[in-house]
């Protein structure tokens, strides 16, 4: 048993140990890094990265793509902070008001590409400009004013715990739960695995895809308030990195862009490894240029690394 479950499990295994690795190698070579200050704004970086790389991991698995992400988080930055004004009053309607219109391009996602046949990447590339010019033109400098207590989203503490990571650790934990014991779960991976054997099989494949593409540009809106309620003001561009970013956890966390291989287990270590990694480096004073370039290599690596393992 304990042989099948590390042959099972190895990839998610390695993930976690490289991640140990890159902590001891952090703390041995800055003696900033695990002071307390440093350790939660790594903590809240990763919180940054984590919610949007928890809804593209949905993607993934179904073998699609999602690269509006990058794009919703600025729309919704901007809204939430341009119509909250620094009105505690309106923080609850800015709220809805930015995750329903989330949910709805997430459905237009879905729905284009089931009922279209063209290629994720494609959709969500035109969507993602689409998106990115509506965002500047309602602004194209930093806009709005968050509220006092909307900021309890961002820099609120439940005891010692950043509120922010609780609500990571909850949205992952439901992940998880979902994609492991609920049926949605069990058909996400048969999606991606075979989407026509799923759909022999009697599952509503399309249906699912739309529910993902939901999701995950969901956990961007959530990305997008937790920026605003970070920086206290909307930024049109504060997306920007995140489009291709968020692929960086996932694919080092083992799951694969064919879809059908992987899962949230590995996208967490994923998510701690590239904040962890970027955060020493700034901490050594490297530029972030060479960021960009360790961020690429890991990309390719691990595309490259899957690819020959499923072959």
């Amino acid at each position: 048993m304990n042989l099948r479950f590390l042959k099972k499990n190895r990839t998610v295994i390695g993930v976690y140990l490289v991640l140990i690795v890159l902590f001891l190698f952090s703390s041995l070579m800055s003696d900033v890094f695990l002071t307390p200050r440093n350790v939660s704004n790594v903590l809240r970086q990763a919180v940054v990265l984590g919610f949007v790389s928890l809804g593209q991991t949905l993607v993934i698995l179904t073998a699609g793509i999602d690269l509006s992400v990058g794009s919703v988080i600025s729309l919704t930055s901007c809204l939430t902070a341009g119509t909250i004004l620094g009105r505690d009053s309106l923080a609850i309607p800015a709220v809805g008001l930015v995750l329903a219109l989330a949910l709805l391009i997430g459905f237009c996602n879905g729905f284009f590409i089931t009922r279209t046949g063209v290629p994720s990447l494609i959709v969500t590339l035109g969507t993602m400009e689409i998106i990115q010019g509506i965002t500047l033109t309602y602004t194209d400098e930093p806009y709005g004013q968050i509220s006092p207590n909307f900021g309890f989203l961002a820099w609120g503490q439940v005891g010692a715990i950043p509120f922010p990571v609780l609500l990571l650790a909850g949205s992952f934990a439901l992940g998880i739960f979902v994609l492991r014991r609920r049926a949605f779960g069990r058909h996400i991976y048969a999606v991606g695995g075979n989407e026509e054997a799923a759909r022999l099989s009697g599952i509503k494949t399309d249906r699912v895809k739309i529910y993902t593409y939901m999701i995950c540009s969901f956990t961007a809106a959530l990305t997008g308030l937790l920026l605003a309620a970070r920086m206290g003001i909307g930024d049109p561009r504060a997306g920007e990195p995140f489009m291709l970013e968020c692929l960086v956890p996932v694919l080092i966390g083992g799951t694969s862009l064919m879809g059908g291989k992987g899962g949230l287990l590995g996208t967490i270590a994923g998510v701690f490894i590239l904040t962890i990694l970027n955060n020493i480096l700034n901490l050594m004073e490297v530029s972030g240029y060479w960021q960009w370039v360790v961020q690429g290599v890991i990309i390719i690596g691990a595309v490259a690394f899957y690819v020959k393992e499923r072959e």
